[in-house]
């Protein structure tokens, strides 16, 4: 599937790379989304749902009217991923008290 109705940033593709995700997924889910959100700021979310994740792209028009793909992510991240790890840390950081959970905010924020 050729896409020629968006242009890719290079933060976009990144993301893309570090979340283990094809521009082909992201190109079906601006195709067919099952959401569309307008937001004011000229930005457009797209989401869809697939095998229990949701894929969600973030779409940016520019002055000349271009669809520019700001950002994309998946939830529940793939395994292995820098974001799977920081929603694990997250996970452990809400449900500990004390200096444990002073020290996995630490850990949060200093990306271990």
């Amino acid at each position: 599937m050729k896409d020629t109705h968006y242009i890719w940033t290079e933060h976009a593709i990144k993301r893309l790379k570090e979340r283990q995700m094809s521009q082909e997924l992201i190109v079906k889910v601006l195709s067919f989304p099952d959401r569309k959100i307008y937001k004011d700021d000229r930005t457009t979310e797209f989401e869809k749902k697939s095998d229990g994740q949701t894929i969600t792209a973030i779409v940016k028009k520019n002055d000349q009217g271009e669809n520019i793909i700001v950002s994309c992510w998946i939830n529940p991240p793939f395994p292995g991923t820098k974001d799977f790890r920081l929603k694990k840390r997250y996970i452990q950081i809400r449900n500990a008290w004390g200096f444990k959970k002073v020290w996995f905010m630490l850990l949060y924020k200093i990306g271990i």
